[in-house]
């Protein structure tokens, strides 16, 4: 009996070929009289990097500190090479972290190592591989320990002292050859043949071979045959080859071959293919921080919202049930970003998934515009675009609130549904608290950061089912004098600022940098704007008696230019199986 042939083509995309670098700043003998430089990850850290100090002073006489700020960058401050003998970076307790700025200073001359809980060891081993420095040393220390520490000096101090011994050795021991010139990270790109008495027997071990290597969600899904990648690609006129970018977190080469097979798995026809593309290319816009989404503990997941005529034509669901299972082209294009996002970013779900996962995950958030029913304009058409054009908006979403104005059981006036939805707006992100009215520690942000940064960065996006849409639109509101009314709900009198923030509230309303915020606003009796109307999206989808759900981005996702617009966007182009999208 001859076997079933299974042959596959490989989802993953191939990784940049540059040799990697291997550690060459000779290490100290001894710690004696040094000068450290802390890099900690996050503000938190700095106070486990004093208790670290500490105990490091106590023996090892004369030595010096310096503790950058926290959550730096990824570039050397001017002049911190000349207060370094020795470094030490982390402690790295969350997924949305980069380590270039480590591996700058190593690079510098500069010897350190960076500090891990275990939990998180995979991610940044693929972080100091794909950033090409493999072989930096880590000290890796039990999350449990620094998780439970409650920020406490003494309890922070036994975690300095139980690691002590490792940070001495990564930071004292001779290199070896092989952490100065580590072998090149090798994979296999070719095609994978599975075999089997039965065409069962051959999908079951190319299944399990999938799940064992991350290849896949954990869920079966279709084999990328030659034959059907070739068909999912007569869905675009795109060239197989074209390079679209490099695909955090891993950076591998996003190709549109490469984007067909992950559509391919995800169960996604050749028609959807064209909007699968446009939202690859918004993972990869510079000005939007997908890296974020992939690794960060928020167990965060991409808002995918498509208006234009190609939504109605592939069957996309924006009435009921619009984000829930059911409908093959909103699911299968969300999973195909998210098998994308494991197979061309090569992320690695076991630990980028927020701690206790995230199902939304699976499919991300993804639904059209309603804009047959709606009595606005399109956001599309609000951004510029024409009604013919069909446009993929994305943006990160940290969490939903789907409990909002509607759902059938009570039948309120439209002025306490409203009071509601503003509710929903105040509780998605706090952008500016006065001094007056802080609970608990200090912010890490200064006050101008606050309004310049967290005001302009804030992103707020709400899908307004119909009934209510149509509600606001008889009261005579459109879409942007709806946001302006939400926002204007959430002002704050001028007197409940402290006099310093009222100065420096002052400087930023001469500038003119935030919607809303004039200088006659800076006085008794005046109010202070804390949301930026023009980052509050208003989507109409859902069924007639349906509920306004909010999507919460707090900006953490996006780094637009000039803070107005909150959504990244791609246009769908390259069509060649719908009217739409050419």
């Amino acid at each position: 009996m001859s076997k079933v042939v299974l042959e596959v083509m490989s989802p993953r995309a191939v990784l940049p070929s540059d040799p990697p670098a291997g550690l060459s700043a000779p290490r100290p003998e001894t710690l004696s009289g040094k000068k450290f430089v802390f890099i900690p990850q996050k503000p938190a850290c700095a106070e486990f990097f004093k208790a670290l100090g500490a105990v490091i002073s106590e023996r090892y006489p004369g030595t010096s500190f310096t503790i950058l700020p926290g959550g730096l960058g990824t570039d050397i401050p001017d002049g911190i090479l000349d207060k370094c003998d020795v470094w030490l970076e982390g402690v790295k307790t969350t997924g949305g972290h980069r380590t270039p700025l480590a591996i700058k200073m190593e690079k510098a001359g500069k010897p350190g190592a960076c500090i891990t809980v275990d939990d998180f060891v995979v991610q940044r081993n693929r972080e100091l591989r794909c950033f090409g420095m493999p072989t930096m040393r880590q000290v890796v220390i039990p999350a449990y320990d620094f998780f439970a520490c409650e920020t406490k000096p003494e309890k922070l101090r036994k975690i300095a002292e139980d690691n002590f011994g490792q940070i001495v050795d990564v930071l004292t021991r001779p290199l070896t050859d092989e952490e100065m010139h580590p072998k090149p990270f090798v994979y296999d790109y070719g095609n994978m043949v599975f075999e089997g008495d039965t065409y069962a027997e051959a999908f079951e071990k190319f299944h399990q071979h999938f799940t064992e290597n991350e290849l896949n969600d954990g869920l079966p899904v279709i084999p990328p045959t030659p034959e059907a990648v070739k068909w999912m690609l007569t869905g675009t006129s795109r060239d197989p080859d074209e390079v679209l970018g490099l695909f955090p977190p891993g950076f591998g080469k996003a190709t549109v071959e490469k984007v067909a097979v992950n559509a391919v798995m995800a169960g996604a026809k050749p028609e959807y293919l064209p909007v699968i593309l446009a939202a690859v290319e918004c993972c990869l816009e510079p000005g939007f921080d997908f890296y974020h989404i992939s690794t960060g503990s928020l167990a965060s997941r991409a808002l995918i919202v498509v208006n234009g005529p190609i939504a109605k034509e592939i069957g996309m669901n924006s009435g009921m049930g619009y984000l829930g299972p059911g409908c093959r082209a909103n699911n299968a294009i969300g999973r195909a970003v998210n098998l994308c996002m494991i197979n061309l970013g090569w992320s690695f779900f076991r630990v980028e998934c927020g701690y206790q996962g995230q199902p939304e995950r699976y499919t991300h958030l993804v639904f059209a515009e309603d804009e047959e029913n709606s009595p606005w304009e399109s956001y599309a058409v609000s951004r510029g675009f024409s009604p013919e054009d069909s446009v993929v908006f994305m943006d990160e979403c940290t969490y939903t609130n789907r409990l909002g104005p509607g759902g059938g059981m009570s039948f309120p006036p439209l002025e306490l549904e409203m009071q509601k939805m503003a509710a929903m707006l105040k509780s998605g992100y706090p952008a500016l608290v006065p001094d007056k009215k802080r609970v608990g520690p200090p912010s890490p942000f200064t006050i101008e950061t606050d309004i310049e940064k967290k005001i302009n960065t804030a992103c707020f996006q709400f899908a307004l089912h119909l009934s209510f849409a149509r509600q606001l639109h008889e009261a005579g509101f459109t879409k942007q004098s709806f946001a302006q009314w939400l926002c204007d709900q959430h002002r704050i009198p001028w007197e409940d600022f402290s006099e310093s923030q009222q100065e420096k509230i002052l400087e930023v309303a001469k500038k003119g940098t935030i919607p809303g915020l004039a200088v006659d606003d800076c006085r008794p009796g005046g109010t202070i704007p804390t949301i930026n109307p023009q980052r509050v999206t208003l989507f109409v989808a859902g069924a007639n008696a349906g509920q306004v759900t909010g999507f919460y981005g707090g900006g953490l996702g996006s780094n637009l230019l000039g803070g107005g617009l909150g959504m990244v966007c791609r246009k769908v182009t390259g069509a060649t199986l719908t009217k739409a999208g050419r």
